[in-house]
């Protein structure tokens, strides 16, 4: 069965693994054992602490396993740009118009910004490409309902940055339309110095006035607000959350950024608490639906099969040994998107 558990020390070899199968562009998940270990500790230190939504500064990891073995990551920062500014480009349109001349023109304009900081950040998703649409929905999903069960840890808005366009020589039309000019460094270049140094090197090299964007080269242009193919799968989850495109981009590819308010969240909206009764024997109408316990260092999710008679939900054993549950306990239920699926 599949399950989603917090991340463990002992998970670092799977997720360096990870972190060079995600490729360039994901910051989120870089490919540093020493970052990669850091973040796993924070993980298992936020986990295992009363946290609450004043502290801020707590990273959640989770992993996606079945049998043991580890086959997706993904993440929760409470804060995003909690020691630091969490910059971003913001799509502005200015006006430029002359009386005299009767003209009266609208421009595009990017402006940095650090209107996100401080915002709940979904990040570090990554899923192995062979396992079906069900498997990832459970990971990405999993972040949600813990969400839910652990509502005073988080803030009000959540965002969550879309890689943008790159070619697999790890080329960002973007990248080389503006921050190149800057930095005079490449895409893979300054994704490594944004994992191994101070964020605060933006604002000391990219400009700080407005970028007009009919100045860019179309190829940039085109690329503003796009997001990579790999990264489809995952916005999809979240569009189908309630989650939308808003007006601020990444800062180095222009991939875009998504931004909703985490009560309205879907799974936050629908999922219920009920007391759990286990039964080798489920009634008739039970159903696959997205389960996790009420948890925090021994959180876990899955897809089983349960049965809500009466305020009561039914689970089998397998199901009650994969969640950490017994008759008497609280379980967290929510709806499938990948209906078809999980039939």
């Amino acid at each position: 069965m599949l399950t989603v558990r917090p991340v463990r020390t002992s998970d670092l070899p799977a997720i360096e693994r990870m972190a060079v199968a995600s490729g360039i562009g994901v910051t989120s998940l870089p490919n540093n054992r020493e970052k990669l270990f850091e973040r796993i500790q924070q993980s298992v230190s936020a986990f295992e602490h009363e946290a609450t939504g004043d502290s801020g500064c707590e990273y959640y990891m989770f992993v996606l396993e079945e049998g043991g073995q580890v086959l997706g990551t993904a993440s929760i920062n409470a804060s995003a740009g909690f020691d630091e500014p969490f910059y971003s480009y913001r799509s502005e349109i200015f006006v430029h118009a002359s009386r005299a001349l009767k003209v009266n023109n609208r421009v595009h304009v990017l402006n940095m910004c650090h209107d996100l900081t401080g915002m709940v950040q979904l990040c570090g998703f990554y899923v192995d490409g062979h396992q079906e649409p069900l498997a990832a929905e459970l990971l990405s999903r999993a972040r949600l309902l813990f969400i839910a069960s652990k509502r005073e840890r988080f803030g009000r808005r959540v965002i969550a940055e879309m890689q943008g366009i790159h070619d697999d020589a790890g080329q960002s039309p973007f990248w080389n339309a503006i921050g190149r000019r800057f930095f005079n460094m490449d895409f893979l270049q300054v994704e490594q110095a944004f994992v191994s140094h101070s964020k605060t090197f933006i604002a000391e090299l990219m400009p700080s006035y407005p970028i007009y964007v009919p100045l860019l080269p179309d190829e940039a242009q085109h690329a503003i607000g796009q997001i990579h193919a790999s990264f489809e799968r995952s916005c999809q989850l979240l569009c189908n959350e309630g989650f939308e495109a808003d007006n601020y981009i990444d800062i180095f590819d222009g991939g875009a950024v998504l931004t909703a308010e985490v009560d309205r969240l879907k799974t936050l909206e629908n999922s219920r608490c009920y007391p759990v009764e286990v039964l080798a024997s489920l009634p008739e109408q039970a159903q696959p639906q997205l389960l996790s316990n009420l948890e925090s260092s021994e959180f876990a999710a899955a897809v089983c099969r349960v049965a809500v008679v009466d305020g009561v939900a039914f689970i089998n054993p397998d199901a009650a040994r994969a969640l950490g549950l017994a008759s008497g306990g609280q379980v967290q239920v929510a709806g499938l998107q990948q209906k078809e699926s999980a039939a």
